[in-house]
């Protein structure tokens, strides 16, 4: 018999369980508190959902401490610092590229031969020599 009656007891615990974990992940509210929309929080004192933007000029309000931390500021400086690194980044390429283009072209081959004698008047021999 007692057997029968722990076999009892333990469906009972099981089938709590399981009806907890389904609720749990239904997402039901607990006792007492109202669902708010994302942004709010429940207020006891007022009976409503209040704006948790409202918290920055009143922190210690009661409804503040459900509300999450509110996100930082935007980085005000961020377009102007990526724009001058990407201009800088462009200037350097086409500079780097021009320095490049200029050392490794190729040269122009000379139409007249230059004389190292500086004159007709020297015979070719002296130039062996």
């Amino acid at each position: 018999m007692a057997r029968g009656s722990l076999r009892r007891l333990l469906r009972l615990l099981m089938l709590g369980l399981w009806l907890a974990l389904l609720r749990s992940v239904a997402g039901e509210q607990a006792p007492g508190t109202a669902p708010c929309s994302r942004g709010s929080s429940w207020s006891a004192d007022l009976d409503k959902c209040m704006d948790c933007a409202s918290c920055r000029a009143r922190p210690h309000s009661d409804f503040c401490l459900g509300c999450a931390a509110a996100p930082p500021a935007p980085f005000r400086l961020l377009w102007p610092i990526l724009g001058g690194a990407l201009s800088l980044t462009f200037v350097l390429g086409l500079l780097s590229g021009f320095l490049v283009w200029r050392r490794c072209r190729r040269r122009e081959k000379f139409t007249t031969p230059i004389e190292e004698t500086g004159g007709e008047g020297c015979p070719a021999v002296a130039l062996i020599q």
